[in-house]
């Protein structure tokens, strides 16, 4: 049988040994950097694989396209601290002036009170509503503010949204073009992608701006996706631009006065889509116009026996409209008495 003081002593000794082993292992935690703290590297890694704008270096300047991104994921604090640190190195930047004044000023005080409502429907987009109602994509910021939208990348089919009545007294966006197609596809930025060049040519039809859409239908056609993949949308808004353009010039052609404008930019407007009855009907009603004009300004160079600029007249009326009778009969009366004169001075010689 075993003395009690000598298991006793093994008790002892053990307890000892399975310390120093504890404060060995410890110690290695102390002396090794890479040990210490390994669990937290891997999560930090993760989560810096799963957000790559959301792990940068305190003093690291974000791109525009980057801040665009945090603002259409709703990290607005985030967004407004890296604008801040753009603008503390270039105060006249415009991207990034136009982006700060949209998170601290008062969206009705800017926008308005009056507002009419917009169900939102598939495709739909703040970036797009922006540009088609406040002239910049980039006011997807403040239009998100105005609604009260947290994630303005979130639109929910169906959603009801305010859409400011009058914004005549908002200021021209400043922002060039690669930055509003940045918010218009946020998930393509930086870069120009198919989404966001198509998203903005509609937007630009839908407000009536149709020099603008026209601007980014070239830049659309300089992509070598244009003539194959792009073709089957970028067509019919080519088109659609093209006749609004040009109806658009020769409505305000025609409210000018400038007859000649107009008709050139009706023509062209036909040109495109024979049938469009408004461009028909206003070209018509202005070559009226014109041949009457015409009659009216050769009858009296006719009257003033200058023969040879009023036939003159008559042939450009009668090339608009050959059935024209009267000019038709005035011509030939002008033609005989020219024909007489001619034969007089003749004999006279």
């Amino acid at each position: 049988m075993m003395p009690v003081h000598s298991t006793l002593l093994r008790l002892v000794l053990l307890a000892a040994l399975t310390a120093l082993l504890s404060g060995c292992a410890q110690l290695q935690g102390l002396f090794d950097p890479e040990a210490e703290g390994a669990e937290d590297e891997v999560v930090a890694t993760d989560e810096a694989r799963s957000d790559p704008v959301a792990r940068e270096e305190p003093d690291e300047r974000l791109k525009i396209a980057e801040i665009v991104q945090l603002l259409q994921g709703g990290e607005m604090d985030r967004a407004r601290s890296a604008l801040d640190r753009i603008l503390a190195d270039d105060p006249d930047h415009r991207a990034a002036r136009g982006l700060r004044e949209q998170l601290s000023g008062d969206p009705q005080a800017t926008l308005g009170e009056a507002y009419f409502l917009h169900t939102v429907e598939p495709g739909d987009s703040l970036g797009g509503l922006a540009r088609e109602h406040l002239g910049d994509a980039t006011r997807f910021v403040i239009l998100a503010r105005y609604n009260d939208i947290e994630r303005p990348d979130r639109l929910l089919v169906g959603q009801r949204l305010r859409i400011p009545r009058d914004v005549s007294g908002l200021q021209r966006g400043e922002t060039d073009l690669d930055e509003q197609l940045m918010a218009l596809d946020p998930d393509a930025a930086p870069g120009v992608s198919e989404d966001g060049l198509r998203r903005a040519i509609e937007a630009d039809l839908a407000a009536a701006r149709y020099g603008a859409a026209l601007e980014v239908v070239e830049l659309a056609r300089e992509h070598p996706e244009a003539q194959n993949q792009w073709a089957s949308w970028l067509a019919p808004l080519s088109s659609a631009a093209t006749i609004g353009y040009w109806h658009q010039q020769g409505l305000e052609a025609r409210s000018a006065g400038a007859t000649e404008e107009a008709l050139e930019a009706f023509g062209r407007v036909l040109e495109q889509d024979p049938q469009h009855a408004t461009a028909r009907q206003h070209l018509d009603e202005l070559e009226q116009q014109r041949k009457e004009a015409l009659h009216a300004e050769a009858i009296v160079r006719y009257r003033n026996q200058d023969l040879e600029t009023a036939i003159a007249l008559w042939d450009e009326a009668l090339e608009i409209d050959p059935g024209f009778d009267a000019a038709r009969g005035y011509r030939l009366r002008a033609m005989e008495l020219q024909r007489r004169l001619d034969a007089l001075g003749n004999g006279r010689s």
